[in-house]
């Protein structure tokens, strides 16, 4: 990796854009729809809002160190050692999270070859296999395929919302008003949509490999999160306005993109759009990922084999074909990873809330100035953030799943202090602080 040409702001900004454009939006927009009707674009907006109150601290943390284990880092930075091992394995339950992409990737693809629909697992696997060869050829390599792909689905989408917005109904129809559900299907829709602003957070496992992460990560964060939000809220606004409630709600996205545009604009809709942003979403959690099992490894939670990137990558490709071959629905895997990272990401807030002072000497020279006041406020902010979303993910489960998650939450934490104990354990990837 120190031979690779680093990782520029421009490569940063695209990276974020194409982390966070992904399976979500493509998977997820009908769902919102269906939940609160035309609402659904001020339900982005809100779990934008949210999603940056909690990827704060992160951004934070990135501009005051350099840690070469990523978010796993910047978390054992302020957690306890038990909770430590909680991030840790909490990003190894992650690893299925990758499926998503794989299944959601093969269900584009049947849409225009629908001879393949028999295959549409084999398929899935296909995708995870080629991906994490692709994320294993090296950051350089990865960041000139993500640009080119975010430049195709920006071009996509923005054919969607161009189309759409010329013939979509702005005054909406009779009878549909705005929060159509009421207000506890609103914060359901937040809580869900926030799964689709998670992975601009990608960039912050690349500060190895930025040409001047301090400065750099921050500035994307900030313009890819405003991309990103102004994109979504457009998305919904004209999708919820295309047809009546019963003909748009819990649809994906590319059924809404028939409706609008010409044939050829579709296919290319399909395969630069919806593709292209499922394969950047990949690349990019699966390259940052890859790196942050690094400093988990480095520090004893895991085997040594994952302090290879390469060895992280066949691991993930082998434990995200088991939701893919037992058919376990897109929306299920989703809530069922953020149940678990929803409770993490509470605890490691109200830890780092005591940053400026357990720092305080790097702490006048976080990215954007800010008071020990306005922190604390964002994290509180954070948390309440975090407990709607897990808590609606969690209800959103069938039982039996529901409290599979919980078990797995609960045993996380067990495994964790079972290997504090076993004196197994030396945290020491937070020991270069840059």
């Amino acid at each position: 990796m120190h031979s690779e040409k680093k990782m520029s702001l421009f490569d940063l900004v695209f990276m974020g854009i194409g982390g966070c454009i992904g399976a979500g939006i493509y998977s997820m927009l009908g769902v919102g729809i269906g939940l609160t009707g035309r609402s659904v674009a001020i339900a982005f907006l809100i779990a934008m809002l949210f999603k940056m109150s909690q990827q704060t601290r992160m951004i934070v943390t990135s501009s005051m160190f350099n840690l070469s284990g990523g978010i796993y880092s910047q978390s054992a930075l302020v957690l306890t050692p038990m909770l430590t091992g909680v991030a840790a394995l909490n990003n190894l339950v992650a690893m299925l999270s990758f499926s998503v992409f794989g299944i959601s990737l093969a269900s584009y693809t049947v849409l225009l070859i629908p001879a393949l629909v028999p295959y549409q697992r084999i398929l899935a696997l296909a995708f995870m296999g080629l991906f994490c060869f692709l994320a294993s050829t090296g950051a350089n390599i990865f960041a000139r395929i993500q640009n080119g792909l975010s430049i195709c689905k920006i071009v996509a989408l923005g054919l969607f919302i161009a189309f759409g917005f010329a013939v979509c109904h702005h005054s909406g129809f009779e009878g549909e008003p705005f929060f159509i559900n009421g207000g506890v299907s609103f914060i359901t829709a937040i809580a869900l949509m926030s799964f689709t602003c998670d992975g601009i957070t990608t960039v912050i496992n690349f500060a190895s490999v930025a040409e001047n992460p301090k400065k750099d990560i921050p500035k994307a964060w900030i313009i890819a999160s405003v991309t990103c939000a102004v994109i979504y809220a457009l998305l919904g606004y004209v999708g919820s306005s295309l047809a009546p409630y019963s003909e748009v709600a819990n649809q994906n996205l590319g059924y809404l993109a028939q409706m609008v545009l010409p044939k050829a604009l579709y296919i290319f809709f399909v395969i630069g759009g919806a593709m292209a942003s499922l394969s950047t979403a990949l690349l990019g959690g699966l390259t940052g990922y890859s790196h942050m099992y690094t400093g988990i490894a480095q520090d004893g939670w895991i085997p040594k084999i994952f302090l290879k990137p390469r060895n992280s990558l066949i691991v993930i490709f082998l434990l995200s074909a088991i939701p893919i071959m037992s058919g376990i629905s897109l929306d299920n895997i989703v809530s069922m990873m953020m149940v678990p990272g929803m409770v993490l990401t509470f605890l490691t807030d109200l830890r780092a809330m005591k940053m400026p002072k357990m720092f305080p000497e790097q702490w006048p020279n976080n990215a954007f100035n800010l008071s020990e006041g306005a922190f604390k406020a964002l994290m509180i902010v954070s948390m309440i953030a975090s407990s709607l979303t897990g808590f609606f993910s969690l209800a959103s489960l069938t039982l039996p799943l529901a409290i599979g998650t919980v078990v797995v939450t609960v045993l996380i934490f067990i495994y964790s202090n079972y290997m504090i104990k076993s004196g197994k354990v030396d945290i020491t990837s937070t020991t270069d602080l840059g």
